[in-house]
This record gives structure tokens, C-alpha cells and sequence, in this order.
């Protein structure tokens, strides 16, 4: 059953495209959709990765995923489903913490059309760290107080329009590269690149199945 997930994990393909006779397609699917729904896949990451835990410096941003076609009709309607329109069609924004190895400590799965600072707090409210470096589009003065009040120095840098540019350590601000590279990783996977699962839990559950292989030691 698990190499069968595994299979359309890697390929891409449709459940139907399952290449072992041996095995109901539908059956491979209804496991999966049931461990997402129980929270199977966030355990497991749990118990082999565990994200809660203090560290030193946090790099933060998100990444947009299109949506195919075959994504759209989600049930309870899109918005519920973490899907929103932008300039360049349907997505979904995958918001993400990463630890100064690139592992990843915090995930949040929003409608593409959703801003960054946003949900900056919700992403960042289990994560105990030192230093969180963040790009200019978390530039926002709510946050840093927010952050501030934790014990928590932000590296963000000023956006342009602000009148009285707030210093921030550049030699950090070098480092954001893991967090991109952590989004570069999690997109070798087919079914992260693009997502064709209408529910958000199920393709939700791709995206730590693709931290499990991909970082979990």
C-alpha cells in the first residue's frame, strides 16, 4: 500500500495510473485520503523530525503552487480549500519556517491570493528561536513588536517607501538562500510542483510526505 502512495508520489500520475495489478487503485486512495484526514502524515513527521524544539536562527517566506484544472471544483468551495485567484491564475501558497540546516519547522498551506505578513504570526507562533529573517514582504511594524514581545530579533529588511529604514544583519539576511533551497527541494516532487487534489488536507499530506522523504534521517 505504502509503495503504491509512493508511486504517484514520484510519478505524478493519476491513482488509476498505480502500476501493480495486485492492488485496487481506489483502496491505495481511500488509505491515503484516510491517514491525511487522520493527521497521520503530520505525526509521523512529528516523531522522525520534531519541529519544536528552540534553535538559533528561523528563515521564513512562501511559494506559490498552481492549481490544475482538475483542483478546481473543490468541495466547500475554493477559498476553503486554500485555493485563490492571482495575476497568474489559480494557486496555492505554501508558507514555510526552515532551521539553519533547512529543515523545515513550520508549514501553513493558504489561497495563493493570501499575503505573506498576513499569516506571519500563525506560521511563527510554535517556532522559539533567536533571530527569524524574513524578506521585505514581512516588513510591517505589527510583526516585529509581535516578535519583539517573544524575545525574537527580526532581519527584515526596510521596504522602500518606509521613511526611517530600520537596520537589520545583512550577514544573516545572506543565509535566506535555505529557505528557497528547502522550496527547491519540495518541488522535485510532481505532486508538490503542481497540485491536481482538490481537498487542501490531501495535498497537504504531499507536502509532508515530500519532508519526510526528502529530510527525514
Amino acid at each position: 500500500m505504502l509503495s503504491s502512495i509512493l508511486f504517484v508520489f514520484s510519478e505524478g500520475c493519476t491513482w488509476r495510473g498505480i502500476d501493480q495489478p495486485e492492488v485496487a487503485w481506489n483502496s491505495v486512495y481511500q488509505y491515503y485520503r484516510r491517514w491525511c484526514r487522520d493527521g497521520v502524515w503530520a505525526k509521523v513527521w512529528e516523531q522522525v523530525m520534531p519541529c519544536h524544539k528552540p534553535t538559533a536562527a528561523v528563515y521564513g517566506d512562501s511559494t506559490f503552487i498552481k492549481v490544475q484544472r482538475s483542483g478546481l471544483n473543490a468541495a466547500g468551495g475554493r477559498d476553503s480549500q486554500a485555493i485563490g485567484l492571482t495575476k497568474g491564475g489559480w494557486n496555492t501558497k505554501l508558507h514555510a519556517a526552515v532551521d539553519g540546516h533547512g529543515t523545515p519547522v513550520a508549514l501553513l498551506l493558504t489561497g495563493g491570493q493570501v499575503a505573506d505578513v498576513s499569516q506571519a504570526e500563525q506560521l511563527l507562533k510554535e517556532v522559539e528561536a533567536r533571530i527569524v529573517v524574513l524578506d521585505k514582504g514581512y516588513d510591517s511594524d505589527g510583526l516585529r513588536i509581535w516578535l519583539f514581545e517573544r524575545d525574537i530579533t527580526p532581519c527584515i529588511p526596510p521596504k522602500s517607501n518606509r521613511t526611517n529604514p530600520l537596520p537589520y544583519r545583512k550577514a544573516s539576511y545572506r543565509k535566506r538562500h535555505l529557505i528557497e533551497n528547502f522550496f527547491g527541494h519540495l518541488k522535485t516532487f510532481r505532486r508538490v510542483a503542481t497540485r491536481y487534489d482538490k481537498l487542501a488536507e490531501t495535498f497537504f499530506g504531499w507536502i509532508l510526505l515530500a519532508v519526510l522523504v526528502k529530510f527525514g534521517k
